[in-house]
């Protein structure tokens, strides 16, 4: 089998039979003209894009951080020429939410190193630590401050472009989550966040989960965030789904939720793999860079996988993390031994990515999960891993186990097990 690792392929020779849980996403790439054509002529309870930049005084693109791949270099140029032609005054800000901040390298990549050199002076930074530059809207239902940057405030017409995923506890990427959390404080994505917790049960909800948005707090929280600052806003927000060489295989443009929804849909009709029966062991990968750019995004694909894992069944996980931990939250929370222990801190001391910390670790206290990664054994050894070193390993630990499976791309992957 190959084995996406980063930016590399590794191979690995089992002598057991597995299943391959993969659904292949064999739609044609679009091109430009398709993604655009698309926008103008399907848009999802909306004007067409087209009609929405000529209404509009002052546009802001959100564009999603180096996280995350959108496709959105493959238009983009095109789409500015119509902005252009319309004489229309255009920013952009990246939905970096907690995440570190990007090199100009990284940038360059998402919006292509031409519309860089072009519109580098119309990118307005973020930094959610900054209360100063955020415009505060008011209070959700669950009491959420609303902060959100305050070039939000100082555009009428936003046009968010985000690849449509799989996410933990928001069920989905992609949508209201370009702007909450993407340019929210993180006062308002702190308390966003806590509503992952089931306080009465000590655990995590059991409706924020992987692709699912009903009576999900945490996406409830987040729509409500958005609806209520939405006044004197017009948004057309682009989605898009990504094959796995990074090509654009569908999009739709739009309603703000709507049209989130309907990618949602197609996003589960192409992914969604039907599973009969747990196994015994899997042999995971989150599909390569960025998904495994550090163990903060790279434990979403884990979460993912582990559910097609019979309990205490083992898991070998293939995660570069040539970042790390990628935050210091994450790391320093597993000082902590227990997921009991780490409950108890999140409900007085709430921290981001001490939750994702928690997910993780009660993963690990389930699973026997073996991890190859740039991590030395000591790391491992902290979070409650196990270390794998040599793939050489890996059948005599697989000796025993009678049901295998191999996830290639764990992280664009759903397991429905209904």
């Amino acid at each position: 089998m190959k084995i996406k690792y980063s930016k590399e392929l590794i191979n690995l020779n089992i002598d057991k039979s597995y299943d391959v849980l993969y659904k292949q996403l064999d739609l044609k790439p679009l091109s430009s003209d398709d993604i655009l054509n698309e926008l103008n002529t399907n848009p999802i309870y909306s004007d067409t894009l087209y009609n929405v930049i000529e209404q509009a005084n002052r546009i802001l693109i959100i564009l999603p951080d180096v996280t995350r791949k959108s496709g959105a270099e493959k238009f983009l140029q095109q789409m500015l020429n119509k902005i252009e032609d319309k004489g229309k005054d255009v920013s952009f800000i990246f939905a970096i939410g907690t995440h570190r901040a990007m090199t100009e390298d990284e940038i360059k990549l998402i919006m292509t190193e031409k519309v860089y050199n072009k519109y580098k002076h119309k990118i307005i930074p973020h930094d959610s630590d900054d209360i100063s530059a955020h415009e505060y809207y008011g209070k959700t239902s669950n009491n959420t401050p609303i902060l959100i940057n305050r070039a939000y405030f100082d555009h009428d017409t936003i046009i968010p472009i985000a690849s449509v995923s799989y996410h933990y506890f928001a069920g989905f990427g992609g949508g209201r989550k370009m702007i909450v959390p993407g340019i929210a404080a993180k006062k308002t994505i702190m308390a966003n966040h806590k509503l992952v917790l089931d306080e009465k049960n000590k655990r995590k909800h059991e409706y924020a989960i992987t692709g699912n948005l009903k009576q999900n707090p945490v996406h409830d929280d987040l729509v409500n965030c958005v609806m209520i600052a939405r006044r004197h806003k017009t948004f057309f927000l682009i989605n898009t789904i990504l094959d796995e060489s990074s090509n654009i295989i569908y999009a739709c443009g739009g309603d703000l939720f709507m049209s989130h929804i309907a990618a949602t849909e197609k996003l589960k009709e192409l992914t969604s793999i039907k599973i009969e029966y747990k196994y015994d062991a899997a042999i995971v990968s989150c599909g390569g860079y960025p998904k495994d750019i550090n163990l903060v995004q790279a434990q979403k694909s884990l979460d993912r996988a582990k559910t097609v894992v019979k309990d205490g069944g083992k898991i070998f996980f293939f995660a570069k993390c040539q970042d790390g931990y990628g935050n210091k939250y994450f790391q320093d929370f597993f000082d902590l031994k227990t997921s009991s222990e780490m409950f108890d801190i999140l409900l007085k001391d709430y921290q981001i990515n001490r939750q994702t910390a928690f997910n993780l670790k009660s993963i690990l206290e389930k699973y026997e999960v073996y991890i190859f990664s740039d991590f030395d054994k000591y790391d491992t050894d902290r979070m409650g891993f196990k270390h794998l070193e040599d793939l050489g390993e890996i059948p005599a630990l697989i000796n025993d186990c009678e049901r295998i499976a191999f996830i290639p791309d764990a992280y664009n992957s759903y397991f429905d097990l209904s």
